[in-house]
């Protein structure tokens, strides 16, 4: 079977050499192409162009801005969509280019789409700050507000999401029927058929309420496929590396100079 890689990126080319690495690594799979998704930006291109000893199967599109388009969860959707149909792998998975993946993680979610039938299977993550260290705060780092996030972090611990002095995310898609359902996987979690993707693109829309409620990509994907009651395995193994710092949790430092929410 084979499987695309899609890492979005744009004026990151030091963390973009390690999610490089990091797909370059992967372990007991064939057929692994990793297509990084340039986001109009000359510098990145630069740094790939000229990169000595890039990966075989690595290659690169470069995708201008119309005029007013900017950086946000409405530009990443409409990125990663580019790339599932450029694509023509049966797999797709995503990993951006702050973090990274576990050498077995394509490995696992392949074998366990394989044991399941499941078009759509996750793994895991473990929470890591800036620096590579365990992220062990009891509170999520995606609220804006202090109780917001202990309360939430609370909400993930009584579900069995989190646990007191462990990195590790136990991320779940729960069914609709389910009593207050977790609905929380990161988009460098999955490994979907293609063919899914097709039916089920990124949603591109966004508004104040999302921006307030910090509802990104990832979110939206993860309701559109509870609805649809799309069959979902989880290999229950914590494979990705999430680093913090990125728009969806760091409400400190611009995350880019053109970026919106909506």
């Amino acid at each position: 079977m084979s499987i695309t890689v899609v890492t979005i990126t744009r004026n990151r080319p030091g963390l973009l050499a390690r999610a490089i690495r990091s797909v370059a690594a992967q372990e007991r799979v064939d057929r692994v192409e990793h297509l990084v998704v340039v986001d109009d930006c000359a510098p990145t291109f630069a740094f790939l162009r000229h990169r000595r000893s890039l990966p075989d199967n690595l290659r690169w599109i470069v995708v201008s801005r119309s005029a007013g388009e900017v950086s946000g969860p409405g530009r990443s959707s409409r990125l990663r969509n580019l790339a599932v149909r450029v694509s023509e792998a049966e797999w797709i998975a995503f990993l951006d280019d702050d973090n990274e993946y576990t050498p077995d993680h394509l490995a696992s979610l392949l074998a366990r789409a394989r044991a399941t039938g499941c078009r759509a299977v996750h793994s895991h993550l473990v929470m890591l700050n800036q620096d590579g260290s365990p992220y062990l705060e009891q509170r999520s780092p995606w609220s804006r507000e202090e109780a917001e996030g202990r309360a939430e972090y609370a909400r993930m611990l009584a579900a069995g999401v989190v646990s007191v002095g462990s990195c590790v995310r136990r991320d779940r898609l729960d069914p609709l029927d389910v009593p207050d359902p977790v609905v929380s996987v990161d988009t460098g979690e999955w490994l979907l058929a293609r063919e899914l993707l097709l039916e089920v693109p990124f949603r591109d829309e966004f508004d104040a309420d999302d921006a307030a409620r910090s509802i990104g990509e990832d979110d939206k994907f993860a309701r559109d496929l509870q609805a649809r009651g799309e069959p979902v395995a989880c290999t229950g193994k914590p494979t990705l590396r999430y680093y913090l710092g990125g728009y969806s949790n760091n409400f400190s430092v611009p995350f880019d100079s053109t970026f919106s929410w909506c």
